[in-house]
């Protein structure tokens, strides 16, 4: 209990574990009570009724856990959270639970295990684990658990943040407006790079002729020959022919004449698909572009 620091006036939960409480309990209570004076309180309670007992938020300076002889309550992160809860703001947490040194397994922690389920419950200024000396019930329990030597019973300490779970605080920001103002130029740097107008004078600025700058192979007319030559082997001209390939294509490929089509374009099915005033009327399907020549019955009926 002298690694426990107790104040005057301070509330303290101590929990205990197991079937029964341990022999320690009365030393244990009379040191605490003792500590804390007649404004303080102990207050005891079963871990495994933590989460039952109607303790209001924020109600413990202190959490006292696993300190009876021997220690054997295992924290899990819902008891540790309600830990958490019922302590106010920056109130201490001292636990101690046996460990396993070398992994994790399905009843004991390791020490890392054990510092990670304390942040995340919510704690903050972890210590790191420390070996307790064992009193002979601690020792008769560790026995039991395991004989290789790979367990140790830890203390380990935290504290509550300094505010309230689930609080809200009004951030000040800074609305005024800022100023446009420039920043400031060194005078002789803005001299070096400030132009009057003595220095720009038309009448001192000589204008070089761009035709001076051509010489005469510049100013022959390329030969479309030698363009041409530049389009290789292909058999299509570009879209803005300029060597001469179009028209050689089309010099060489005339348009055929577009066949004559009806205005409606379905004369030469039959009359089915032909209109009532169609000239066509009665007179076999042909072929488009067929030259059709109408009798002298449909002449004399047209006229």
């Amino acid at each position: 209990m002298e690694s426990i620091t107790v104040k005057d006036g301070q509330k303290v939960l101590v929990l205990w574990g197991g079937q029964q409480p341990s022999a320690n309990v009365t030393d244990v209570i009379n040191n605490l009570t003792k500590k804390v004076g007649e404004t303080g309180k102990i207050q005891l309670e079963h871990i495994d009724r933590l989460a039952l007992a109607p303790h209001s938020d924020s109600s413990f300076d202190i959490v006292v856990s696993g300190v009876l002889e021997p220690g054997v309550i295992y924290h899990n992160i819902d008891n540790l959270a309600v830990m958490c809860r019922v302590l106010c703001p920056g109130g201490k947490i001292y636990l101690r639970e046996i460990i396993n040194k070398t992994e994790t397994t399905e009843q004991l922690k390791t020490s890392d295990s054990l510092v990670s389920e304390l942040k995340l419950s919510g704690f903050v200024n972890i210590s790191q684990p420390s070996s307790v000396q064992l009193s002979d019930d601690d020792k008769s329990v560790l026995s039991r658990l395991n004989n290789s030597g790979n367990i140790d019973l830890v203390q380990i300490e935290g504290s509550k943040p300094n505010y309230e779970i689930g609080s809200s605080t009004q951030l000040k920001l800074n609305f005024t407006k800022k100023t446009n103002a420039k920043p400031a130029v060194d005078p002789n740097v803005a001299k070096v790079w400030t132009l009057s107008s003595d220095d720009i004078d038309d009448g001192d600025v000589e204008l070089v002729d761009s035709d001076t700058l051509l010489d005469e192979e510049d100013l022959k007319k390329p030969d479309p020959a030698s363009l041409k030559a530049n389009c290789g082997t292909r058999k299509k001209a570009c879209k803005d022919c300029t060597c001469g390939l179009a028209e050689q294509i089309e010099a060489d490929n005339p348009k055929k004449s577009a066949a004559p089509i009806s205005a409606c374009g379905s004369c030469y099915l039959g009359d089915a698909f032909r209109c009532s005033s169609c000239p066509y009327l009665g007179m076999p399907a042909f072929k488009p572009g067929e030259k059709v020549s109408l009798s002298q019955r449909q002449l004399k009926a047209d006229a």
